[in-house]
């Protein structure tokens, strides 16, 4: 049910945080996949379904902020907690939510780290119309996203995007390489009426396989460590039930908000911070949730906020950016995370919907060794370093294809899914299909029928 929260504040909510870590007991280890599938219909998002199961099962989990990321509903889908304990993380994410004034809860819409939590509409433009392919959870405050002025200046380091049809694929096999939208050799300079004291240079997505990296190196991916090792030993595998087929990576858009690891994103965010108007209360409010994330969280109104945003870890900038996204925050004048994706954002790529595939295509070289940031021993060291992620692996950059759904690529993986319901009797959405793809990385062969059937899609939106 759907009703008004009572005015109230922050205070107490780092410390009620860590005393709950400490008073409910861990949760009994579950398979995370299957948690993510049966929390995902209650909160509508499998990427917070993920980062609910990660900070349950951490070593010190922080219960306040599970309870208000949750609520109750998912709290039961964990082995190993009790009515009373449960009734806890609820209080203690009370304390949490109680700091809106004048916002609606909605325990069918999770959309930030907050909490359930969206203003009341200010105008008749509604949250589809500002933000169409949600680059923020919460509504933009009577800003189309659209108008944004993204002032930037590309350095010239890429190699040119090669044109390849889908024809060039058949008889080949290919591998999901999901990745955020980001932006490649671009120094972004100002956001609206504010401009940047230093440009925030970007470094991913796409065009990673036409950058440095690549002409120095082959490189066609970077990733964290034990991401590439499993494309790298899927892709031998795939090798050899393929009979030396080549086997390429195709990129996949992911929802806007997967910027949010990229370091980038965060020093884009922090120099949105440094022109918004925050007041000093507003910013202790949000500084107490940070740290209690990170005790080290150097502030937010901090000369040497850009400098953590860009050095902490990423899971700790995903927490910082989303903290932003959330109604109380955005009612205090914390400046639009949406802004801060979408300045970071491809342009080729900021009107894509998620879950689309093709923009970028590398043979991988399922014989040369991996490449690593900080090597260790006689490993390969990457000649161009990712900021945000270790770990390269090469190929050969074959070109840009037409996107199309994940679903007429994926169709082995994609069709076993249909009619598939969760044990909670929901059927499998988008996000689940998604999320099955990311954890099998299915190996699928362009047989002449999904052939077809892409060709069949591209001539429909042709028309």
């Amino acid at each position: 049910m759907v009703g008004l929260l009572s005015p109230g504040d922050y205070a107490g909510y780092a410390e009620e945080g860590r005393r709950l870590a400490v008073d409910v007991p861990n949760v009994t280890p579950m398979d995370a996949a299957r948690f993510i599938a049966e929390a995902t219909p209650i909160i509508g998002d499998a990427m917070a379904a993920k980062e609910i199961y990660d900070e349950a099962t951490s070593e010190n989990p922080n219960w306040a902020l599970v309870g208000a990321l949750g609520g109750a509903a998912v709290l039961g889908l964990f082995p190993g907690i009790g009515d009373a304990a449960a009734k806890a993380v609820k209080s203690g994410a009370r304390g949490l939510l109680d700091t809106a004034k004048r916002v609606e809860v909605d325990p069918n819409a999770m959309g930030s780290l907050l909490g359930n939590v969206r203003l009341k509409p200010a105008s008749k433009a509604n949250k589809a119309d500002l933000d169409p392919l949600g680059y923020q959870k919460t509504r933009m405050n009577d800003a189309y996203l659209s108008d944004t002025d993204v002032r930037s200046t590309d350095t010239g380091e890429n190699l040119s995007r090669r044109p390849m049809s889908w024809e060039e694929t058949e008889g080949k096999v290919v591998l999901p390489f999901y990745g955020d939208r980001t932006s490649r050799g671009l120094l972004v300079e100002g956001v609206n009426d504010i401009n940047f004291d230093q440009p925030v240079y970007t470094e991913g997505g796409v065009d990673f396989m036409v950058g440095p990296a690549a002409q120095a190196d082959k490189s066609i991916w970077a990733s964290n460590q034990n991401i590439i090792t499993r494309i790298d030993k899927e892709a031998a595998k795939a090798a050899k039930e393929f009979e030396g087929a080549d086997i390429l990576g195709l990129t996949g858009s992911m929802a806007p908000d997967a910027n949010d690891f990229a370091t980038m994103t965060g020093a884009a965010m922090a120099e949105l911070v440094k022109g918004a108007k925050i007041t000093k209360k507003s910013a202790k409010e949000f500084d107490d949730i940070m740290r209690s994330i990170d005790p080290d969280f150097v502030g937010v109104l901090s000369p040497k906020i850009r400098e953590w945003a860009e050095t902490t870890t990423s899971p700790k900038r995903k927490s910082f950016i989303r903290l932003m996204d959330s109604a109380p925050m955005q009612a205090k004048g914390f400046p639009s995370p949406a802004e801060a994706r979408y300045s970071v954002t491809d342009p080729t790529q900021r009107d894509m919907p998620a879950g689309m595939f093709g923009l970028g295509a590398a043979r991988v070289d399922t014989s040369a060794p991996l490449m690593f940031n900080a090597p260790k021993g006689n490993l390969p060291k990457t000649s161009v370093p990712h900021s945000t992620y270790n770990t390269q692996i090469s190929g050969e950059y074959l070109g840009s294809l037409p996107p199309v759904p994940q679903g007429l690529l994926f169709k082995d993986v994609y069709n076993a899914m249909e009619g598939k319901v969760t044990k909670s009797g929901q059927p499998l959405n988008e996000a689940h299909k998604t999320h099955a793809i990311k954890t099998k990385m299915p190996a699928q062969k362009i047989t002449p029928e999904i052939l077809e059937g892409i060709l069949s899609y591209l001539s429909r939106m042709e028309k």
